[in-house]
């Protein structure tokens, strides 16, 4: 038997150890153009910071696949015959599989303005991006990658994600467009190198989707005391320059100038590739899967960014978590040994640190409460800033948290939030979800503040 799995990120590699982790003799091949072995793509940040190395974000030793016997075909897969149950590959014969999981991703947004492609404009998403920003910033890069691309990307794919950037002079003026997880890491990379970067985002408070308005300002408040220029409720128009990006033009006609641009905007699945084929695919790009995450086509699973899974709420659509990937890749991994192993998500949870404030958040709570919701907010102002928002229901039942500022255990608020506990039962037992470190005092809710909303 022979699977393969395009893609070795953190879907790709847990769906290969999965088989492997059964199946001694079935012949695992991994397909991935962008490295040669699986890192950490949410610790790419640390890289340009100078906090880790390359090899630090690599979770497994590069003798896992070896170990494993899992075969490495570094090249671009440029689309799959289901009927002859075969992989195209850019300078490779078509590969043979029995199984075949796609777990081939997502892209950087591309910027839809006028001017987007000028020298100096690109995203921090790939590898290939973070070689280009250190090499722009700091005149020297620590990727391991090989200088060629053509062997394993193919010359006649200029719309490949991991072509190489040329790099730019270190920047003066660096900007960064679009106000999510991705933008504002970035800006701390800037930060950390001594240079004073310009975030800009349309929405009128950072990162909308997530947090609401008294939220959104704080962490932008916070930017500004680190040194960052934030710029919200702007909509870009057009970069400008000629042989180097020189400006960002706003739609109101202000000019920010810049010299080196980074656009956040989000990412896409990384499908065009399969455009066309019999599989089936949902108006995102995501490839459409069913509750085993297997795809319209016989004996192909997807997972990760890539995919569209089934929601609770109805609909499907993909999970671009570094968790839900994990979680996926086992699923598919299980489901090619012929498993019928359900993906069921579970409470939504996500943490990550935002400059220097923590951030968790547990459950489905949107910037807004919706109609039949109500929100308890606490602000602590002394020796530690952090804000705890609660989203209830007409019972006062704890529907979702975000918290700024300090570190909670999510799998404790999972368990009260699946427990249909109320907000007095919660406040009494906030010490039981403290993550926070030694020194950090507890946090104290006064009687005053301890009441449902009206």
């Amino acid at each position: 038997m022979h699977v393969v799995i395009v893609g070795n990120g953190v879907a790709g590699i847990e769906a290969a150890l999965a088989v492997r982790r059964r199946e001694a003799d079935w012949r695992i091949t991994i397909v991935s153009e962008e490295s040669e072995h699986f890192f950490s793509r949410t610790a790419l940040m640390y890289v340009l910071s100078g906090q880790l190395s390359y090899r630090d974000i690599e979770p497994h030793d590069r003798g896992l696949y070896g170990r494993m016997r899992f075969e490495r075909v570094r090249a671009r897969a440029i689309g799959v015959a289901f009927a002859q149950k075969e992989l195209q590959i850019v300078g490779h014969p078509p590969l043979k599989y029995d199984r075949l999981v796609l777990a081939c991703g997502s892209r950087p947004r591309p910027p839809p303005w006028e001017g987007g492609d000028l020298p100096g404009i690109g995203h921090f998403v790939t590898l290939q991006d973070l070689r280009w920003l250190e090499l722009s910033v700091h005149g020297r890069h620590g990727v391991d990658l090989p200088e060629q691309v053509e062997s394993h990307v193919g010359a006649s794919a200029p719309d490949s994600p991991y072509l190489p950037r040329k790099p730019v002079s270190r920047p003066n003026a660096p900007l960064i467009v679009g106000g999510g997880l991705i933008g504002i890491e970035t800006v701390e990379t800037f930060l950390a190198a001594g240079i004073r970067p310009t975030f800009v985002y349309r929405e009128e408070w950072f990162w909308p989707i997530a947090l609401d308005p008294k939220e959104g300002t704080w962490i932008a408040d916070r930017l500004r005391e680190h040194g960052a220029n934030v710029v919200h409720g702007k909509n870009p128009k057009a970069f400008t320059g000629t042989d180097r990006v020189t400006g960002l033009a706003l739609e109101d006609g202000t000019v920010i100038a810049t010299d080196l641009a980074v656009v956040a905007i989000g990412v896409v699945p990384n499908t065009a590739w399969l455009a066309g084929s019999p599989i089936a695919l949902e108006s995102s790009g995501a490839i459409s899967v069913d509750e085993h995450l297997l795809t319209s086509q016989p004996d192909v699973w997807a997972a990760g960014d890539c995919a569209a899974v089934p929601q609770p709420e109805g609909g499907k659509r993909p999970e671009q978590l570094w968790y839900t990937a994990r979680d996926q890749g086992r699923i598919a991994g299980r489901n090619t040994l012929g498993d019928r192993a359900p993906y069921s998500r579970g409470t939504w949870y996500n943490s990550a640190k935002l400059m220097d404030c923590e951030y968790t958040t547990v459950g489905r709570i949107p910037g807004r409460p919706l109609p039949d919701q109500r929100e308890w907010f606490f602000e602590e102002k002394g020796r530690v800033r952090s804000t705890l928002r609660l989203v209830l229901d007409p019972e006062d039942r704890v529907l979702g948290m975000n918290a700024l500022g300090r570190r909670w255990d999510h799998t404790v608020w999972i368990r009260w939030i699946d427990e249909r506990r109320t907000l007095r039962y919660v406040l009494d037992r906030l010490e039981e979800a403290r993550f926070d470190t030694e020194l950090v005092p507890p946090l104290d809710v006064p009687p005053a503040h301890r009441a449902p909303p009206p």
